[in-house]
């Protein structure tokens, strides 16, 4: 009887390590499962393309803010020198109006702050100084007063002005209220700045990264732009690629090409050649097509030539660089 017993406990005992052993299983099977749909679904996800394009609201106000530092480093005579260059942008633009993928956006540039730190001079800039008697400052706050409108495509493509003249116009309405001993140097300034070309290089770069068409992970595309100034032109070419997509948002790494244009100037006292690279790491908003957030470093090496009176001095530079920009709202 005791034998009995004791072989009935052992048998429930065995009966209970297979229940148990079969939930186990039935457990790992559930995690297993799991698991392989969820590498199932990030395959997927990874070779599903992706639509990166403007689709903003229409009458809604997008504001960015760039953030730049250069650290620069300049050879004159055999001296070398340091300057540095801290610069704010904020622009805010809103969709005036859309017509299949082309829309009319209005841009304005709130907030145009540089400082120039160097052993020779210091220099600050604001287009927020509404009263300053600085004819430079004076010619950005209008630029910063004034809106102007420009046709961009929904991937991204700068296409054209729709009121470049009237903004021109607006801002250089400035240069009568600026002393007559300063006005000559106030409009060689304002041509500087205001030329179509400069005033493209404020709004292309803000929707430079976007593809033609869709894309997966993996994937890269290539983009180009021009950076003007009154100084230099570069030549911008950027090879993107999507890294990754996380909930609505796509990551993206670039690599950018810089190099100088030819100055088209013959009586230029001042040219530049340059060339460098710029890498950068942003996240996209996939439901907008806007970039929340890009964080990019530089490294460019030329020539600064100087010519005065038939003379000419050539000086080695290096610009170091660092810059952010971030969707404020």
């Amino acid at each position: 009887m005791i034998l009995c017993d004791e072989f009935n406990l052992i048998y429930v005992i065995i009966n209970i390590i297979k229940s148990i052993n079969s939930i186990i299983f039935l457990k790992m099977k559930t995690i297993i499962s799991t698991v392989f749909l969820a590498l199932l679904c990030i395959s997927m996800q990874a070779q599903a393309p992706v639509g990166l394009k403007l689709n903003l609201e229409k009458g809604k106000v997008y504001t960015v803010k760039n953030t730049s530092k250069q650290a620069i480093q300049q050879t004159a005579n055999g001296q070398q020198f340091a300057i540095d260059v801290i610069s704010n942008m904020v622009t805010s633009y809103q969709v005036l109006s859309q017509e299949n993928d082309v829309m009319n956006i209005e841009f304005k540039f709130d907030t145009i702050a540089t400082k120039i730190s160097s052993p020779m001079f210091n220099k600050e800039t604001n287009s927020a100084k509404a009263g300053s008697t600085d004819p430079l400052e004076m010619i950005m706050h209008k630029m910063s007063t004034y809106k102007i409108t420009a046709k961009i495509s929904t991937a991204g493509k700068f296409i054209d002005f729709v009121n470049y003249g009237k903004y021109k116009d607006n801002v250089l309405f400035i240069l009568d209220s600026i002393p007559a001993t300063k006005r000559d140097q106030a409009k060689t300034q304002a041509d500087g700045v205001l030329k179509e070309s400069a005033v493209r290089s404020f709004i292309e770069p803000l929707f430079s990264y976007l593809p033609e068409t869709t894309v997966k992970i993996g994937d890269n595309w290539e983009t180009s732009f021009f950076m003007v100034s009154s100084a230099v032109s570069l030549m911008a070419q950027n090879s993107y690629t999507l890294k990754g997509l996380e909930n609505s948002t796509a990551t993206v790494t670039g690599k950018t090409e810089i190099e100088s244009l030819p100055s088209s100037d013959p009586n230029a006292q001042m040219t530049q050649e340059l060339k460098g690279t710029m890498t950068s790491e942003g996240t996209i908003d996939i439901s907008t097509g806007l970039m929340l957030k890009n964080t990019s470093k530089g490294h460019i090496e030329g020539t600064t030539t100087m010519k005065n009176n038939g003379n000419e001095m050539k000086m080695p530079v290096v610009v170091d660089s660092q810059s952010e920009a971030i969707m404020l709202k």
